[in-house]
């Protein structure tokens, strides 16, 4: 089975991948019930959350040339905050989506190394309205952050929150790119997933639809209710080749984030 994340930055790899796989079974969801889908076996070959393949990268093969990455800005990982200065969050109640294992352990690294506080974790649905009305700040990713980025409403008496953009505050620490998710393959169903063509047809899908930004925002924009030229922007800004840049700004979030693990331990998937 194929595992999707069910948002806009995945477009490039989704889109029409079940007409040339129209025998393979595709599963659709928030990063995290993907990661859980891969760990289970029910998925053998999916985007992954960096944080949750490092910590069980002697299971999994890496797709090479494959990433969700960023220089800067992203977009759709933000931090909504009624603090002008993240570093006013020390000890302040923050509110962390479910829906991801990378970002919320980026967001925990910058606090660490960047602004040097400890905010008070709380767990929360992705819904801004219910954050703030509970937090200081919290964490967004995906389509509605990216709506509440473009949107920039206000909430109530307390007005507009202020907008820290995650892949932006990571350049300023590292001055290198941010990885978010890369594709995997589960190890124990690698000779499946080669007999049934998934990552050449992943590939094919992904060169035709990087031609076609304008495209495919026009058919996604009415989705999340945002302009087809916010959505081309979005998707021209991110970075779906995994260069060596890219690895240099992976293996720099995991020696923070996830001190065991050792970049040998990436093992490539052969097709």
């Amino acid at each position: 089975m194929l595992g999707v994340i069910d948002y806009l930055n995945t477009q490039p790899m989704d889109y029409g991948i079940t007409e040339r796989l129209p025998h393979v079974p595709v599963q659709r969801g928030v990063p995290t019930a993907i990661n859980a889908a891969v760990l289970r076996g029910e998925v053998a070959v999916a985007p992954m959350s960096v944080y949750e393949w490092a910590l069980h990268a002697d299971e999994l093969l890496v797709v090479r040339d494959f990433s969700i990455a960023t220089i800067g800005a992203v977009n759709s990982v933000n931090l909504f905050s009624w603090s002008a200065d993240p570093r006013q969050l020390d000890g302040q109640p923050v509110a962390l989506t479910t829906d991801s294992a990378t970002s919320i352990n980026l967001l925990r690294v910058l606090c660490e190394r960047h602004y040097r506080i400890q905010p008070e974790w709380r767990s929360m649905a992705s819904n801004l309205d219910a954050m703030l009305a509970e937090c200081q700040a919290g964490l967004m990713i995906g389509d509605k952050a990216l709506v509440e980025a473009a949107t920039r409403r206000h909430l109530g008496e307390r007005g507009l929150p202020y907008c820290f953009d995650l892949g932006d505050e990571w350049l300023k620490l590292s001055g290198l790119p941010f990885v978010f998710a890369v594709w995997v393959v589960r190890r124990d169903q690698a000779e499946a997933v080669r007999e049934a063509g998934i990552v050449p047809a992943l590939r094919a899908a992904k060169a035709e639809n990087l031609m076609r930004i304008d495209e495919l925002a026009q058919l996604y924009a009415p989705r999340i209710s945002i302009s087809p030229g916010v959505c081309a922007k979005y998707l021209r800004d991110l970075r779906y080749h995994l260069t060596s840049v890219d690895l240099e700004g992976l293996h720099t979030f995991l020696r923070y984030a996830v001190p065991s693990f050792q970049p040998s331990q990436l093992e490539w998937f052969s097709e």
